[in-house]
C-alpha cells in the first residue's frame, strides 16, 4: 500500500489535519494519531513512518514553519528525495497569512506549486490524487488503460481554440453532449489538460443527475464534494426563494475558484434537458455569477443545446461528439490489443473492426471480452459484439444469468439511481460483493465515480432494462435493504451523509409513509418516489396525496419539476378515473398534454378520441415511444392487429429489451391473417421473453407458447394443456384466462370458451376492464347464437370506436351467430 505521510504543527491538527486524516483511509497515510501509540512520537518512531512513505505531505502554517518537529521532518524528507527513496513532495499552505515566497521555506520546496487549500476536505483529495500519480508511475498500465484517448482531431481543435482565445472570457460552463460512453469527459479533461485549464493529470470528480433533478437535488450534490459547508442552507430549501438557492451555487462557485477546482457533471436530462435547452435555474445561475471567469462545471450532457438555445454568452461552450469515425475506432481497439497483448491474426482484428458502431464503450469491451472469455470460439464473440448495440443490456447480463448471487446484486445496485458504496456494503458483505463490483465494473455494467470511485452508478441502459421489465430483487436483500432505509432516514446527521443515500432513502419512506423531518425534504424526493410507485404497480392513492403535499408550495417549484410532479398525478388520476383529471391536465403543456388526453381516454375506452390525440404527435420527439406504446394498445384493445402491426414491430426493434414490446408484437404478428409464415419470428419473440426472466416475462411467455401452439401448430390438446397450466401457476390474474378464451375461439370449442368466460366472471379485484370483459360475454353470447344478445353486450362501447372498427366487430359478432344457429 503507498502511504502519504502527513507533516504538520499540533496546532493545526483539531482545526485542519485531523479532518483530511479523516477523509483518506488510515492505511493510506503515516499520521500520528493513528500510527503512533500515545507518547512514542520519538524521532525514531518518525524516521520509521518516513520509510513507509512514497508522498511527504506538508502542511504550511505560521505553526508548522517555527516547528522543530516538522523542521526535522523537511529535512528527513529532503534526504529521501535525493536518494529517491521518497517519490514525491507536496506541499499545501493552510494558513492565509503564509505566501509561497516565506524566508522560512527552504528554497528547494519553493520549486514547488504551492497554493493556499483552506478546505480539509480538498487538500484530502489532492492528496489522493498525488497517491495515484506515484500508483501510476509504479504501475504504468494502470495509467495507459484509464487515459487512452483515439482521434477526435476536429472537436479537440475546436475546444481548445475556444479556450486560448484571448479575446473571450473563459467559459464557466462546458457542455459535450453525446450518447453515453462516447467518450465525453474523456474529451473534456484531455483538453483542459492539453490547454493547462487544469494540471490535474486524473480527471476531477463526477456526479450524475437525471431529468428528475431539482436544483435542490443539484445543491445536495454538490455538498458531496465537500469544497464548502452549506451547513443550515440546506435546511427547508423548498421554502428558499430561487434566487437564495441560486446565491447556495454562487458560494460554492466561489470556493471551486479559490481551490483551483474543476467539477464534472454527468447530465441525463436536468440541466441540457430533452427540448434542447438548458434549464432555467442553470441558466440563471451561470449569467448572474460575478466572481471569476474560469471553468468550474463540465457538463456531459445526453442531449445536445441546440444553437437557437444556446445562451449568447462567453460563459457558455458547447460541443458535441458523435460516434467514432472507422479510423478512430481501428486506431482505438489497436491501442487496446497492444496494451493488452492480444494474440489475434489480422483477419481476426478486421472481423471485430467491422462490428464495431462507433462507441468506445463497445471498444472496450470488444477487448475485454477476447481477453477474459477464453473459453468461448472468436466466432462466437464476434456474434455477440454485433449484438451489443441492438441488445445491450441483455449482452451485459448474459454472462450473469445462471449466477443467482451476482444478479440478486445488480437488481439491488439497479434499485438505486447512484449510490455509495458504504452503503451498499452497510447491507451486504464487502469481503463477498466488492470482487463482485470490481468485476462489474470491468464489464461496464456499472460504472464507479466520485473522489475515490466511492460512488456506484448502475448503467442506465442496464438499469432501465431491470426496472421496465420489473425484475424483482430477492427477498432476503429487499428486507435488508428496508432495514436500512428505516436507519438512515432516522439520522440525526442525515446531510452528512452522501447524497445518493439521503434521497433514496426518503424516497423509499416516503413510498412506505415513514415520517421524515420536513426540513429534509425537496421536490425531487417525492416526484421520484411518485415515479416509483407507478411503474411498480404502487398505491395510486398515494401519488396522488404526495403530488398534493408538494404542490401546495408549487411557488418555489422550478417549472420543469411541477411539470413532471403534474404528469405523474394526471396518470394517476386518469388511472382512477377521477374527474379531477381534466382540471389538472390543462397545466400541462405541449406534446404531454395530448399524450395524457390520449391516455385518458383509452382507459375509458373512447377509442377514437384516444387516436385523435396520439397520431398527431407520434412522431414528436420524446413522446413518440410512450405514444406508439399507446396506439398499439389501443389497436389490440380493438382487435385491429394488422393496424397494430406496424408500430408494434417498430416499439420491439428499438427495444428488443422490453418484455411489453415484445408481447405486443407477438400479439400483433400471431392474429395477423399471414401468421403462420412468422413461425420463426413469433418462436424467437417467445424465447425473448424467457431470456428476460423477470416474473411477468415468465407469464408472457406461457401464454404465448400456449398460443403458438394453438394458432401455429394447430394442436389443441397441446395449447389447452399449457393454458390451463398457466390459469393455475398464475391465480387470480386475468391475463392467463384471456389467452384461454382465445384459444377455445381458434378451435371453435363451445364448451371451452364458456369454461373460460365463467372463471373470468368469478375473479375479485382484477384490472379487467368492463369493456373487456363485455367483449367476451357477447362474443359467448354469439357461441350460442344469441344475435341480439351479443350485439346488447357491446352496444354502449362500440359507440366510442372508429367507424371502421366498430362495422368490423359487428360484423364478426353476426356472422359467429348465424353460424351457430
Amino acid at each position: 500500500m503507498i502511504k502519504a505521510f502527513l507533516s504538520h504543527s499540533s496546532k493545526d491538527k483539531a482545526s485542519y489535519v485531523r479532518n483530511v486524516a479523516n477523509w483518506l483511509d488510515k492505511d493510506q497515510i503515516v499520521y500520528d494519531e493513528y500510527t503512533f501509540e500515545e507518547g512514542e512520537r520519538s524521532l525514531d518512531e518518525i524516521l520509521l513512518g518516513l520509510d513507509k512513505a512514497e508522498l511527504f505531505v506538508l502542511f504550511i502554517s505560521e505553526h508548522s514553519l517555527n516547528s522543530e518537529w516538522v523542521k526535522t521532518e523537511i529535512s528527513e524528507a529532503k534526504q529521501r528525495l535525493d536518494t529517491q527513496a521518497l517519490s514525491k513532495v507536496y506541499p499545501i499552505i493552510i494558513d492565509s497569512s503564509i505566501k509561497f515566497d516565506d524566508p522560512r521555506i527552504p528554497d528547494w520546496l519553493r520549486t514547488y506549486n504551492m497554493k493556499p487549500i483552506t478546505r480539509a476536505p480538498v487538500a484530502a483529495r489532492r492528496i489522493h490524487t498525488k497517491l495515484r500519480e506515484i500508483c501510476w508511475k509504479k504501475h504504468p498500465k494502470f495509467k495507459l488503460r484509464d487515459n487512452f484517448f483515439a482521434g477526435r482531431n476536429t472537436e479537440t481543435d475546436h475546444f481548445e481554440g475556444r479556450l486560448l482565445d484571448f479575446f473571450k472570457d473563459k467559459p464557466l460552463a462546458i457542455f459535450c453532449s453525446g450518447f453515453p460512453g462516447v467518450g465525453r469527459r474523456t474529451l473534456l479533461h484531455y483538453v483542459l489538460k492539453k490547454t493547462d485549464v487544469t494540471q490535474d493529470p486524473f480527471k476531477p470528480a463526477s456526479i450524475a443527475i437525471d431529468r428528475d433533478a431539482s436544483i435542490e437535488e443539484f445543491i445536495l450534490k454538490l455538498n458531496d464534494f465537500g469544497l464548502v459547508d452549506f451547513g443550515s442552507d440546506l435546511l427547508n430549501m423548498t421554502d428558499k426563494s430561487l434566487d437564495d438557492k441560486i446565491a447556495i451555487i454562487h458560494k460554492f462557485m466561489d470556493a471551486a475558484h479559490d481551490a483551483r477546482e474543476i467539477f464534472y457533471i454527468v447530465d441525463s436530462g436536468a440541466i441540457a434537458n430533452y427540448k434542447k435547452e438548458i434549464s432555467d435555474w442553470f441558466k440563471k445561475a451561470i449569467l448572474e455569477y460575478k466572481g471569476k471567469k474560469q471553468p468550474v462545471f463540465c457538463i456531459a450532457s445526453k442531449y445536445k443545446v441546440i444553437f437557437k438555445n444556446q445562451p449568447r454568452s462567453d460563459l457558455f461552450f458547447f460541443l458535441e461528439l458523435s460516434e467514432l469515425s472507422v479510423s478512430d475506432r481501428t486506431n482505438y481497439f489497436s491501442k487496446l490489443c497492444q496494451h493488452y497483448e492480444l494474440d489475434i491474426t489480422k483477419d481476426q482484428f478486421q472481423d471485430v473492426c467491422n462490428v464495431l458502431s462507433g462507441y468506445p464503450d463497445q471498444v472496450k469491451y470488444a477487448a475485454d471480452m477476447l481477453v477474459n472469455d477464453s473459453q468461448i470460439k472468436f466466432e462466437d464473440k464476434i456474434g455477440t459484439l454485433a449484438q451489443y448495440n441492438s441488445d445491450k443490456a441483455s449482452v451485459l447480463l448474459a454472462k450473469h444469468e445462471d449466477c443467482e448471487k451476482t444478479s440478486n446484486f445488480i437488481r439491488m445496485l439497479s434499485r438505486f439511481e447512484i449510490i455509495s458504496t458504504e452503503f451498499v456494503f452497510s447491507i451486504v458483505d464487502e469481503e463477498t460483493y466488492y470482487p463482485i463490483l470490481e468485476d462489474l465494473a470491468s464489464q461496464h455494467i456499472v460504472e464507479l465515480i466520485g473522489l475515490d470511485n466511492e460512488i456506484v452508478r448502475v448503467n442506465d441502459i442496464v438499469r432501465d432494462y431491470i426496472a421496465r421489465n420489473r425484475i424483482t430483487l430477492d427477498q432476503r436483500l429487499q428486507k435488508l435493504v428496508s432495514e436500512k432505509v428505516a436507519a438512515t432516514v432516522t439520522d440525526d446527521d442525515l446531510f452528512e451523509l452522501d447524497s445518493s443515500e439521503t434521497i433514496f432513502a426518503i424516497k423509499e419512506s416516503l413510498k412506505q409513509g415513514i415520517q421524515v423531518d420536513e426540513r429534509f425534504m425537496i421536490p425531487t424526493h417525492y416526484l421520484r418516489c411518485m415515479k416509483d410507485l407507478y411503474h411498480n404497480r404502487g398505491s395510486l392513492k398515494r401519488i396522488i396525496e404526495l403530488a398534493d403535499i408538494i404542490l401546495a408550495k408549487q411557488d418555489n417549484i422550478d417549472e420543469s419539476s411541477l411539470q413532471d410532479i403534474r404528469y405523474y398525478l394526471c396518470l394517476a388520476l386518469a388511472k382512477t378515473k377521477d374527474e379531477r383529471f381534466m382540471r389538472e391536465v390543462q397545466l400541462i403543456k405541449g406534446d404531454e398534454h395530448s399524450f395524457l388526453l390520449g391516455f385518458f381516454y383509452r382507459l375509458q375506452g373512447r377509442y377514437d378520441e384516444a387516436l385523435s390525440r396520439f397520431n398527431p404527435i407520434k412522431e414528436n420527439r420524446y413522446v413518440s415511444s410512450r405514444t406508439k406504446r399507446e396506439i398499439v394498445q389501443v389497436y389490440v384493445q380493438l382487435g385491429e392487429y394488422g393496424k397494430a402491426l406496424k408500430y408494434a414491430k417498430e416499439n420491439y426493434e428499438k427495444e428488443r429489451g422490453n418484455q411489453f414490446h415484445t408481447q405486443a408484437y407477438f400479439n400483433s404478428l400471431i392474429n395477423s391473417e399471414d401468421a403462420i409464415v412468422h413461425e420463426r419470428k413469433l418462436q424467437e419473440l417467445i424465447d425473448n421473453l424467457r431470456s428476460i426472466n423477470s416474473e411477468q416475462s415468465i407469464e408472457m411467455a406461457d401464454i404465448a407458447d400456449a398460443l403458438f401452439h394453438a394458432k401455429i401448430k394447430q394442436n389443441k390438446s397441446r395449447s389447452l394443456d399449457l393454458i390451463k397450466d398457466c390459469v393455475a401457476r398464475y391465480p387470480n390474474n386475468h391475463y392467463p384466462l384471456l389467452g384461454y378464451c382465445d384459444i377455445a375461439l381458434i378451435f371453435s370449442d363451445k364448451y371451452e370458451f364458456k369454461e373460460a368466460v365463467s372463471e373470468l366472471q368469478k375473479l375479485r379485484d382484477s384490472q379487467l376492464s368492463p369493456r373487456t370483459l363485455n367483449r367476451y360475454l357477447a362474443l359467448e353470447a354469439a357461441f350460442s347464437g344469441n344475435e341480439d344478445q351479443a350485439l346488447a353486450f357491446v352496444r354502449a362501447d362500440l359507440g366510442r370506436y372508429p367507424e371502421d372498427s366498430r362495422i368490423k366487430f359487428n360484423e364478426a359478432l353476426i356472422d359467429l351467430s348465424r353460424r351457430n344457429l
